[in-house]
């Protein structure tokens, strides 16, 4: 695939001795620069791209990588007009106490799953130890690249790629991630319809670490709709829901997004709908997320 090189700061010369002609040149330089880093909608947090080069790729090519390949771990990869399906979420990082925050994208054009991947930005350290993600400044507030981006964007992405397996046996969730390293938001002239699948017999393999299911729909949206029948929350917590047929694992990433209003439990367990959809998430195993309350069709 054909790389694209970030183009390159233009600084002034410290000499003295150019002439204004020069300079206006020169500036005339700097400004065409930076109007180049603008989306044709006017919106760009690339104000000075990194000093890389990107590979032009897609989600397909990455999410199938073997990990060592030209798309794989470590690598620096452009992302041309995806989609967001979600918006955007933000954790805690447990191991450094970093505030982060994500967005799932998927590939318009893609037709062959896995079509989608998850976009990270860090952020700030936690502001204490025990923090949750609900603790960390608001997106818009953030200071990150992410703090421009929602749901049905499309956008232009840099960054880099990393893998990170799921450290639970049998270790066959794997979670492609790409660290935003610029990013423009562009017109809006894509849309993503989720794919429905109704084949009861696989919605086991959405146990969380288990089965290969995760992979294959990593990063889409998603719906579940049985070709008969109807799914019923089988358990509730705090993280999440289970659903038959096939116990499918449902987490609450979004913070309650989903939660009608002034509700505190959502779905009630025993509860029955015709459809539910969300986004394919692998990290940690794997687990389907809604992120509004229209992703229940009773």
């Amino acid at each position: 695939m054909k790389s694209t090189p970030a183009p390159r700061a233009t600084a002034w010369p410290r000499t003295g001795a150019e002439t204004w002609p020069q300079r206006q040149h020169a500036l005339a330089l700097i400004l065409a620069a930076l109007w180049a880093g603008c989306s044709s909608s006017g919106q760009s947090t690339v104000d000075m791209l990194p000093m890389y080069n990107y590979t032009v790729a897609t989600i397909h090519q990455i999410n199938t990588d073997t990990g060592t390949g030209p798309f794989g771990d470590g690598q620096r990869v452009l992302l041309d007009n995806v989609v967001a399906v979600s918006k955007v979420d933000k954790y805690v990082n447990a191991v450094n106490q970093q505030c982060r925050y994500q967005i799932w994208v998927q590939d318009p054009d893609c037709t062959t799953p896995p079509c989608g991947i998850v976009v990270k930005a860090v952020g700030q350290m936690a502001p204490f130890p025990d923090a949750k993600g609900k603790d960390c400044p608001a997106t818009s507030t953030s200071g990150t690249l992410l703090s421009t981006i929602g749901r049905g964007d499309n956008a232009r992405i840099r960054g880099r790629v990393v893998f990170e397996p799921d450290n639970v046996q049998p270790y066959t969730v794997v979670e492609h991630q790409i660290f935003v390293e610029a990013i423009e938001i562009l017109t809006t002239n894509k849309a993503i319809a989720p794919t429905v699948l109704s084949d009861t017999a696989m919605y086991n393999q959405f146990q969380t670490h288990l089965g290969q299911t995760w992979n294959k729909y990593e990063g889409m949206l998603v719906t579940l709709q049985p070709a008969t029948g109807v799914l019923t929350v089988s358990a509730f917590n705090s993280q999440g829901f289970q659903a038959t047929p096939g116990l499918t694992d449902w987490g609450d990433v979004f913070d309650g997004d989903y939660y009608p209003s002034g509700a505190t439990m959502f779905p009630l367990v025993g509860s029955t709908y015709r459809s539910i959809t969300g986004v394919v998430s692998t990290r940690h195993g794997g687990e389907l997320m809604p992120g509004r309350n229209k992703d229940f069709v009773p």
